[in-house]
């Protein structure tokens, strides 16, 4: 009962204004517009929401440019929001007391521009809409970036956000509407796949993939809608590949339904799909991550780091790195230096870093206030001092990790120690967890190390990977490589990643997917170091996680169930002809967008900017403008 009352009063704390949760029925629609006959489209849809309507759906979501398609060759092409598809989705709702979100090109009367808009419909009518900000190639010749920000609508169901597509590019379009209390992300897609013989295959990018790993870490429920098969464009004699793959996710990450993906050599029809999804149960994840995210560290969010920067590294530098993982002997810090020293040395290959578990040769004990006076050392104690004779004696640099006692104080913190045993850089925990801070002292600074050798070198240690921003910021710092320092028993907190069959590589269909992740968006090489696992599974092992897996480039390096100095090998810079890179990552961002993210909790704007949750100017009230 008192976990439940801590959950609740977290909640209430950070989101005001509540709306009465519900189990509900929803409903992925899949559709292939007909290009350039907007009505033909309407009629079409219409007939596959009645559909869903009678099956019991409360609130159904089409895919993206379900009304129009991709082609906008005149005005006529394109709809108003509200316009001909609102209006014929009005009479579906008020009829069976639903919510339906539609995809389509929105031509703005007012400006005469076109975006890529998604419009949500209830019981009472056309509610608000939604314009897509991060836009790929494709979308740069048709449609002009959102202007509306990221709202969320309240409605008799809870809160619901809207993204499109491309949006899950960057993590900051899905930490906006949550951080706004959305309970229900509709997401159109338009995922396609050009085969390999393709030139355009560089461009390979699966939303609908990606949502399965992201929608347990930022703790959302998730209805995702794709077109499915083979879809021909006659005017420019084109036929696309969509992959389908259409995802209800509840918030903890459980794939409540997906519909079969779809090929080249085995396209099938648009499907629909059902499932329930309760958003009266929350998340662990998103309540761990509300509470501890510290918004005065994010100020980079708000700096346009493109289209030069000073920080960026792009030497291709080789790396070997070794992933030691062991079952330590608890607290006893002589002995597992020494088995560590054990497994670097039996590896006959050569290598330029070591990354080691958290609290490196302290092994998996409890700290807690009684303890900790007993287990903390100074940065030159007998910790510091083994670890730096092991970098001098492989010649190496060397990742550990220690609780720290300096002037009064305790910290849990990471030192980087180049191949002479000098210390490049100190990391002191920024984000602790609930136990921690009853100790432990937070770290103020989110450092990137920059080396010669290693390129820049960024540190989670732990628990952090569950603070997405930390992901953003230091792809934002132009971080080349992220070293975590791990006690995951795969139980805790995270998960398997589980992408729907065929939408992915089996290879790349694996791991922990906080981890994943954390190399996707944040595009640097993501080395995690845990202890020994032994019965979690695969997914909780030491590992390398690199930047386009769901591509094939390339999918997570994981070690053995045993102890070992597992080799990892790579180059960092290399592939920049992907549909991402770093650079890609951080030019197309929309850090106009991102203000919220740095926001004080408990300020006054960021409250504003929260409840008036559909409104894309910036905290009007707070600024003194109404």
């Amino acid at each position: 009962m008192k976990k439940i009352t801590a959950s609740l009063i977290t909640f209430l704390a950070f989101f005001p204004v509540m709306i009465h949760a519900a189990e509900i029925k929803v409903a992925a629609v899949e559709f292939n517009p007909v290009e350039q006959n907007v009505q033909a489209n309407i009629d079409g849809i219409v007939t596959k929401v009645t559909t869903a309507s009678q099956n019991g759906a409360k609130l159904i979501v089409l895919p993206e440019v379900a009304v129009t398609g991709w082609i906008i060759a005149s005005k006529k092409d394109s709809d108003t929001i509200p316009g001909k598809a609102t209006a014929a989705m009005e009479k579906i709702t008020k009829k069976y007391n639903n919510y339906v979100v539609i995809g389509l090109y929105e031509n703005d009367p007012v400006t005469g521009l076109t975006h890529n808009a998604a419009a949500l419909i209830g019981p009472k009518g056309y509610i608000g809409k939604y314009r897509k900000n991060q836009l790929p190639p494709g979308d740069f010749e048709a449609a002009t970036p959102g202007n509306l920000g990221f709202p969320v609508f309240d409605t008799e169901i809870g809160r619901i956000g809207m993204l499109i597509c491309f949006d899950d590019s960057r993590l900051q379009s899905l930490l906006l509407p949550s951080l706004r209390g959305m309970d229900i992300l509709a997401i159109p897609i338009g995922s396609d796949a050009m085969p390999k013989f393709e030139k355009a295959s560089i461009g390979n990018h699966s939303t609908i993939a990606n949502i399965a790993t992201l929608s347990p870490w930022i703790g959302i429920n998730t209805v995702a809608t794709n077109q499915a098969g083979l879809v021909r464009i006659p005017k420019i004699q084109f036929v696309d590949q969509f992959v389908g793959g259409s995802s209800i996710m509840s918030s903890s990450g459980k794939q409540l339904a997906s519909s079969k993906a779809s090929t080249w050599t085995k396209p099938r029809d648009p499907q629909i799909i059902y499932a329930t999804i309760d958003t009266a149960k929350k998340s662990d994840q998103k309540e761990f991550w509300l509470k501890n995210r510290r918004p005065e560290l994010y100020g980079i969010y708000n700096l346009y780091k493109a289209p030069d920067d000073p920080a960026t590294n792009n030497s291709q530098n080789q790396i070997a790195a070794l992933l030691v993982q062991y079952d330590p002997v608890n607290g006893d810090v002589s002995a597992n230096a020494k088995k560590v020293d054990g497994l670097i040395n039996a590896n006959p290959n050569g290598f330029n870093i070591a990354v080691l578990p958290f609290n490196s040769f302290l092994g998996k004990v409890a700290l807690n206030k009684s303890n900790i006076s007993q287990y903390a050392e100074a940065l030159d104690g007998k910790s510091a001092s083994l670890a730096a004779d092991i970098a001098k004696k492989y010649k190496t640099y060397l990742l550990f990790s220690m609780p720290e006692s300096k002037d009064g104080k305790y910290y849990e913190t990471a030192i980087l120690l180049d191949f002479n045993g000098k210390q490049v850089g100190v990391y002191r925990k920024s984000h602790l967890n609930a136990e921690e801070q009853k100790w432990a002292t937070a770290g103020n600074d989110l450092p990137v190390f920059s080396t010669n050798d290693l390129g820049r070198v960024a540190v989670m240690l732990n628990d952090e990977v569950r603070i997405p921003e930390l992901t953003e910021v230091y792809a934002l710092n132009r971080a080349n490589l992220i070293l975590i320092p791990a006690m995951y028993d795969g139980k805790a907190y995270g998960g398997e990643v589980n992408i729907p069959k065929g939408l992915v590589p089996a290879a790349s269909n694996r791991g922990m997917y906080m981890w994943f992740d954390i190399a996707k968006y944040s595009q640097a090489y993501t080395l995690v170091a845990n202890y020994l696992p032994k019965e979690s599974g695969e997914f909780a092992a030491s590992a390398l996680y690199s930047l386009v897996p769901e591509e094939g480039f390339y999918p997570p390096n994981i070690a053995p169930n045993k102890e070992i100095a597992h080799q990892v090998l790579f180059s960092t810079n290399l592939q920049n002809n992907l549909w991402i890179n770093q650079q890609k990552l951080v030019v197309a961002r929309r850090w106009d967008q991102a203000t919220p993210l740095t926001l004080d909790h408990q300020g006054a704007c960021f409250k504003e900017w929260q409840k008036d949750s559909t409104n894309p100017e910036m905290c009007p009230k707070a600024a003194g403008r109404k």
